[in-house]
Formats: structure tokens, sequence, C-alpha cells
């Protein structure tokens, strides 16, 4: 049994993000039962659900070869998470009309198109596969040490297939959640009132930047921020909805755009 960095990192994000998971939809599932309906609860549920089950596989992957686990991380890591996240956010601010459903039926046609071929139609070397690897440098051909190419678990990069969407889903999910945090901090900051609301958006935009920071980086050829990235980005957006929901009995203002 290999303990490596990456795993520890990924054991602590998958604890943090499937208990902030359960904690939402436990939330949903109370508003539901009173009849009250909270779509951006179940869509962030969902987007911390695919977390979990991101990083859980990162941490399966780390100590066995599996081509299920690998599947599920690299469709929840690199296609679902994000827009999930993003797509609570679209559902809280932008009330008019059907655009957040919408939107909700385009993701979830994107899911059901890129899982079957995630899942059996993409071909795996799992070669490349060994105890305690970092998945970011191995599951795409990647240049070693000594300047030889070798091939990555993904053959051939899988161009063409899943990999289109992955920047697409990525920067749609994080614009809307970071950006719609933002938003909400500048409204309630306008507004000076429910501080902690203010602060707590303020938290979930800085957490959701941090694993697209790490995505970004991975993109221009340094994966060592991905682990920490993915930690720090679930424990702070899962201190700034605590913080942002503490006062969820207070009055609120006149437009609903607040995020959580």
């Amino acid at each position: 049994m290999v303990i490596s960095l990456p795993f520890i990192l990924s054991a602590i994000s998958a604890a943090a993000s499937g208990f902030f998971a359960a904690l939402v939809l436990r939330r949903w599932w109370q508003k539901r039962a009173q009849r009250h309906p909270a779509p951006h609860l179940l869509a962030w549920g969902i987007g911390l659900l695919m977390y979990f089950v991101g990083t859980l596989a990162q941490v399966v992957l780390s100590l066995v070869w599996s081509p299920l686990f690998f599947a599920l991380w690299y469709w929840c890591g690199a296609l679902m998470t994000a827009a999930w996240l993003g797509q609570g956010t679209v559902y809280l601010l932008v009330r008019r009309g059907n655009i957040a459903r919408n939107l909700q039926m385009a993701l979830i046609l994107v899911g059901v198109m890129t899982l079957p071929w995630t899942l059996f139609l993409t071909p795996l070397n799992e070669a490349a596969w060994r105890p305690g690897a970092d998945m970011t440098q191995i599951y795409r051909d990647h240049t070693d040490e000594n300047g030889v190419v070798q091939p990555g678990i993904m053959a051939g990069d899988a161009r063409g297939t899943v990999r289109f969407f992955s920047p697409i889903m990525n920067l749609w999910g994080t614009i809307a959640l970071v950006g719609g945090a933002i938003y909400s901090s500048i409204l309630f900051r306008r507004k000076q009132i429910l501080r902690d609301r203010m602060v707590g958006n303020w938290l979930i935009a800085l957490g959701g930047l941090m694993p697209a920071l790490g995505g970004a980086l991975i993109r221009l050829g340094d994966p060592s921020f991905k682990y920490m990235g993915e930690m720090l980005g679930a424990i702070i957006i899962f201190a700034g909805f605590l913080l942002a929901t503490r006062e969820a009995e207070a009055p609120t203002p006149r437009r609903s755009e607040v995020s959580a």
C-alpha cells in the first residue's frame, strides 16, 4: 500500500465533499417535504456528490487499478462537478422564464452522452498505471525525466470524444459559480446587510477558483496544484456555505439573487 501526497489530499477532499453533499441534499429533502422547491440545493448536492465520487476515485486509483473508477474519476472531475455546482447558482440567480431549467436539460444531455463513452468506448492503457501514481501526470501521454514520450492511460488522449466537452463544462461551471458568488457578495455589500452572507459568498468564490486554478495549471503542463486545489476548494466552499446560510432566518433583500 503506497501512501502518497495525492492519496492524503484526495482522502481529505473526499471526506469534506462527501459530508458537504450529504448536508446539502438533506437540506433540499427537508425543503421538498415542506413543499418549498429548492432546485438550487438539488443541483449543488449533485455537484458535490460528483466532487465526492471524483476525489474518492483518486483515492482508489492511488491503491489499485480500476477501469470503472478511472472512468468515474474523469467523468465526474473533468465534466460534471463544476457544471452542476454552477447550475445550482444559475437556479438561484436566474428566476425568470425557463432559462435555468433549459440549461439543466442541456447539462443532463451532455452527461448522458459522455458517461457511456467514458465507461465503455474510451480506450484505456492499463500499463500506464502504477501504485501511488499522480493521475494528473499519467492519464494522458507525457514525457518522462529522460525526455521519452510515455503513453498515458487514455490512449491517444481520446481526443474528439469526451475531452471535447471538458474545457467547455469546466469553464461554464466555474464562471457561473464564482461569478454568481461575487455578484451576490457585491449586492449584499452595497445594501450593507447580512454581512455573513457577503463574506460567505466571497469564500464560495475563492473556493470555486481553487480547482479551476489547478485545472488551468495542468493544461499549462504543471499538475502540482491539482490535489491541493481540490482539497482547498472543498473546504473553503464548505466554510462559505455554512457562513452564508447561518443567517437563514434573517430578513432578505428585495432582490433574491443570493448564493446559498
